[in-house]
């Protein structure tokens, strides 16, 4: 490549440094980056401005709320700690742990199923349809039936235990008959 002045009106007094073209700009705009010829340095041909691309706006954020799920069970049901909660919303299933969990949604009526996972016939599955506004923050609490086949319960306020009394009676008989069969057997090695 060859340096130097390539216009007579720009060459250089005499014994000061040889220095390359500096291209100057277009007036319009940026160019397309043409290579220059070799021997001149002129571009090898017509300038073009280049496109500006201008990123497609994203879309507004869609305007969303939040939903508490507050799941618990009976103490007289130990064995339901094991399992986990299975949750349904608009048909989308998660599985939560008992306890509080949020789930951001957009805003509007949303079908909310819950029921205890592992269950055979969806021990305590309860469907509901539950509003969420935007920016706002909207709790429900599931309650796990104390007995299978029974519903649970799913409300804006603590929920009571479906079938706690049965449960508690049985519990009851079947401490009654322990102990009569204690008794029994003691009687048997006493006499």
């Amino acid at each position: 490549m060859r340096h130097g002045p390539t216009h007579p009106a720009h060459a250089a007094p005499a014994g000061a440094p040889v220095l390359s073209p500096v291209p100057e700009p277009v007036p319009d705009g940026p160019s397309t980056g043409r290579h220059a010829r070799v021997g001149s340095g002129v571009p090898s041909g017509p300038l073009v401005r280049l496109r500006t691309v201008v990123p497609a706006p994203e879309p507004a954020p869609e305007p969303s709320g939040r939903l508490v799920i507050d799941s618990s069970y009976c103490r007289l049901s130990p064995h339901l700690g094991a399992r986990k909660v299975a949750v349904s919303v608009d048909g989308l299933p998660w599985r939560f742990a008992w306890g509080r969990t949020p789930i951001d949604l957009p805003a509007g009526r949303h079908l909310v199923e819950i029921e205890v996972e592992g269950g055979r016939n969806g021990w305590g599955h309860v469907a509901d349809a539950v509003p969420v506004a935007a920016g706002h923050t909207v709790e429900v609490f599931y309650r796990a039936p104390a007995l299978p086949r029974l519903a649970g319960s799913l409300g804006p306020a603590r929920q009571r235990t479906a079938g706690l009394p049965v449960c508690a009676a049985l519990l009851a008989l079947g401490g009654l008959a322990v102990l009569a069969l204690l008794v029994a057997a003691l009687v048997l090695l006493v006499a």
